[in-house]
């Protein structure tokens, strides 16, 4: 079993140290709407993971595109009636969704041992699912793990790259919407609850 390092003993800090969320995830999002900080190009983690703020944006609720300042709009994920989506970059700058599709919650993810984008069908009582890089400082970058955290049946759980995102970790019970994950001005991985 993996035990992340921003989120020792997998589970939520026994004193809470909220704050404001840093970087791109303190932007307003959208269900069909999200930023975060990245490279400065796809595929691409030359200039770090804290580069530019990049965008990603549903477009009829089929399509989902990446752009940033420096990075032309490029898309990334067809589907079909997707209403929800949350993205982050893994560590060489390879995209990571989390998103609802004709209602059922998905995750797409770089999977190393087949060398290649998976889609990884969730539970069908998942929702909110949201997906975060915990620490992208270029020191950190072998610590670093992709958060993948959602509600299911009244409680908030969440998974980890290192454990291939095969094991869940309940977080907290009585939590019935998540609407980002973040770094806090702490250095703290950050669930919030409420926009």
């Amino acid at each position: 079993m993996g035990q992340s390092v921003m989120i020792p003993e997998n589970r939520l800090s026994t004193t809470p140290v909220p704050d404001e969320i840093i970087g791109a995830r303190s932007l307003p999002v959208t269900p069909t709407q999200d930023f975060e900080d990245g490279g400065i190009a796809l595929s691409d983690p030359s200039e770090g993971l804290m580069y530019q703020v990049w965008r990603a944006t549903v477009s009829q609720l089929k399509y989902v595109y990446f752009d940033a300042d420096n990075a032309d709009m490029t898309l990334v994920y067809t589907g079909d009636y997707i209403t929800e989506i949350s993205f982050t970059f893994d560590q060489n700058m390879r995209p990571v969704l989390a998103f609802v599709e004709d209602g059922l919650p998905f995750f797409r993810w770089y999977d190393s041992t087949v060398e290649a984008q998976v889609v990884t069908a969730l539970d069908k009582n998942v929702i909110n699912p949201r997906v975060f890089l915990d620490d992208k400082r270029l020191l950190e970058r072998g610590k670093s793990d992709i958060i993948l955290g959602y509600i299911r049946s009244g409680s908030l759980y969440f998974r980890m790259q290192r454990d291939r995102f095969g094991v869940e970790y309940l977080l907290k019970e009585g939590v019935y919407n998540l609407y980002k994950i973040g770094m806090n001005k702490q250095l703290r991985v950050q669930f919030v609850i409420n926009p």
